[in-house]
């Protein structure tokens, strides 16, 4: 039943409950708990265009270039001659394709803003050979370029020496004898690849929706501008008994949007020039700890990637975006390695400290022969199954720590808690040797008991009851100028519907804000929400309406309207507005402070309904018939 409680008669008194709402509003952030997700760039609007051309290795320039770096390569002291090939469009990806099995060393650098050179790359044999006998290195990512360079071992650069300019150097007198190390093969076996992702047509959208409890935010693959279907004859292994972790290849200078424009170059090259109709990772974590979905098919299902030659049935491929040999990793991206690995050992019923015998298929570059038995950790490196450095001896010497955090969030999938796990990534030295750790059984600790998550919408009727704790607890939010509004109209909320998986109050909605925004109306002018007001002004029409004031605790700011509301959060790149019955949704759930959290999207179109992302979930509305639904994580 609804209770109204006369607070404050008069115009001259002060409504104590209004006057400590008001007060704290503008000085004290909300202290509320629960999983904070990154915040990631701009919706996705659907597949972003690759740029992918092709040259052969022949039509690059021979350059003589007196460089240590490069020297050390062959063993050679003094000069040495180098393909440079310049493009006139920009890349930012590069890679050399040919087609059988052999293996080529390559280095690769790019050539800076300034003219400078950057650092040579190591460009490995990617080791996993397409339907058609397609091979190549790894896809560098050179940063954006006009211009590489490349040193490649057992390539006859030359030719004939009566062909060659004057003023090239010779080949090294004992070239023969630094062959073993790589195939001979002639420029014209060799196509180079230049990629550029388009990392300016857009950022990426985080998926909220899992079909299994305690699955990591994920961006998905039309989150970061995949093309739509799919071409591939998807693979579902019987059962998953283990994972692999890589990490990709060249700087690590990139930025948030650049990695999604990384995962669209990645896929294409896969799919285009190694013939493998799709990207070869099941996930990629960026340096900041996002998640992307990688080969198609479903990450809840048991999809054989192309990650590991010889060890793809029943593994699940995860690569860090990176060269982690010369660089270390970062604790966000390691925390999300190890949580992407513990929720798929959890659904998929591998124990993440657990070993496992591997029957292998063979493959070149595998350290076992084909039909043999492996005996591997559940989660191994790269290396341990091939000869090579992957993930890097920076990612290699963090093994343990994923296992750690993967074992953690296993447990707590499996016990029902699902709480964020206790283990913190730490920067360990690298390990010296490359020969597989078999990790030893030690006794867990049960998982902690799951901490009490306050209820929002508790918290508003105390609060506006007058209650102390929870007027401290929602001061500073915009959950903080709905208590204020309740405390000024003499009302508890009490009443409640159900809205999909939350439950909302029936007398509080956005609109019912306007008393207290008058008084509190400090909202200064912002550039990020006079954006969003062009923006969505522009897009979708007046659905705002008119301004109404705002309020700023810090962590964000609000400019609320009579039909909508700006949410400018200082964490991300730029404000988002939601308006109409969204924005009535999130009111009655309880603002900033309810379960579904801050929007992370615009209203887009996902088939006949309208849809806006959240950090704890997702809402749905269908014009058809107005009916609203919400789903969270």
């Amino acid at each position: 039943m609804q209770q109204r409680r006369r607070i404050a008669t008069g115009q001259t008194s002060v409504n104590p409950t209004l006057a400590v709402v008001l007060s704290l509003a503008l000085i004290v952030s909300a202290a509320f708990g629960g999983n904070q997700i990154l915040k990631t760039q701009d919706v996705g609007s659907g597949p972003i265009d690759v740029s992918n051309t092709s040259a052969s290795f022949a039509t690059g320039d021979n350059i003589v270039i007196d460089d240590a770096a490069i020297a050390q390569q062959s063993g050679v002291p003094g000069p040495r001659t180098v393909k440079e090939f310049t493009r006139d469009e920009q890349f930012s990806m590069f890679a050399i394709t040919w087609l059988d099995d052999r293996d080529l060393a390559a280095y690769v650098r790019a050539e800076m803003p300034d003219g400078s050179w950057g650092p040579w790359w190591d460009a490995e044999a990617i080791g996993e050979t397409g339907p058609n006998g397609e091979n190549g290195t790894e896809l560098i990512y050179v940063e954006p370029t006009n211009k590489v360079q490349v040193s490649i071992v057992g390539v006859d650069i030359l030719g004939e020496p009566e062909m060659e300019p004057v003023s090239l150097a010779p080949l090294p007198t004992n070239y023969g004898d630094i062959q073993p190390v790589a195939d001979v093969a002639s420029p014209e076996d060799l196509d180079v690849v230049f990629i550029d992702g388009n990392a300016e047509a857009g950022g990426i959208a985080l998926a909220t929706d899992s079909v299994t409890r305690g699955m990591p935010s994920v961006v998905t693959r039309a989150g970061w501008g995949a093309p739509a279907g799919n071409n591939c004859r998807t693979t579902i292994d019987n059962e998953m008994v283990g994972a692999a972790v890589h990490h990709t290849a060249g700087s690590n200078g990139y930025t948030q949007a650049q990695s999604a424009a990384i995962m669209r170059g990645m896929r294409d090259y896969h799919a285009n020039n190694l013939g493998w109709c799709d990207i070869g990772y099941n996930a990629v974590v960026d340096k900041f700890g996002t998640i992307y979905e990688g080969r198609a098919g479903g990450l809840d299902k048991n999809v054989q990637g192309a990650h590991v030659g010889g060890f793809n049935k029943g593994t699940f491929g995860i690569s860090m975006m990176g060269n982690y040999d010369q660089v270390a990793t970062t604790p966000a991206m390691i925390k999300s390695v190890g949580d992407m690995i513990g929720w798929k050992a959890a659904i998929a019923g591998f124990e993440p400290k657990g070993t496992n015998q591997y029957y292998t298929y063979g493959f070149q570059g595998s350290k076992f022969a084909a039909n043999t038995t492996a005996t591997l950790p559940n989660i191994f490196a790269h290396r341990d199954a091939h000869y090579n450095t992957c993930p890097g001896q920076y990612g290699y010497a963090q093994m343990g720590t994923i296992r750690d955090i993967a074992q953690a969030k296993y447990q707590a999938i499996k016990s029902g808690t699902v709480q964020p796990t206790q283990t913190q990534p730490t920067q360990t030295q690298p390990q010296t040797t490359t020969t597989p750790v078999t990790p030893t059984t030690t006794q867990q600790s049960p998982p902690p008991a799951p901490r009490p998550q306050p209820d929002p919408l508790n918290m508003m009727s105390n609060a506006a009851g007058g209650d102390t704790t929870a007027l401290l607890t929602v001061a500073g939010t915009l959950a903080g100028l709905a208590v204020a509004f309740l405390a000024s109209e003499g009302t508890v909320p009490g009443t409640t519907r159900q809205v999909g998986d939350i439950a909302v109050l029936n007398d509080v909605k956005l609109t019912d804000l306007k008393p207290v925004l008058d008084i509190v109306s400090t909202l200064a002018n912002n550039p990020q929400i006079e954006q969003a007001v062009n923006r969505i002004g522009t897009n979708y029409g007046a659905v705002l309406g008119n301004p109404r004031g705002g309020l700023n605790t810090g962590e964000a700011t609000y400019a609320l309207f009579d039909n909508g509301v700006i949410i400018d959060e200082a964490a991300a790149p730029e404000a988002r507005a939601l308006w109409g019955a969204f924005a009535d949704l999130w009111a009655g759930q309880g603002f900033d402070l309810g379960p579904l959290g801050m929007p992370l999207t615009e209203e887009y179109q996902e088939g006949d309904l309208v849809r806006v992302d959240f950090e704890g979930g997702y809402a749905t509305y269908n014009p058809s018939d107005g009916n609203v639904d919400v789903k969270l994580n």
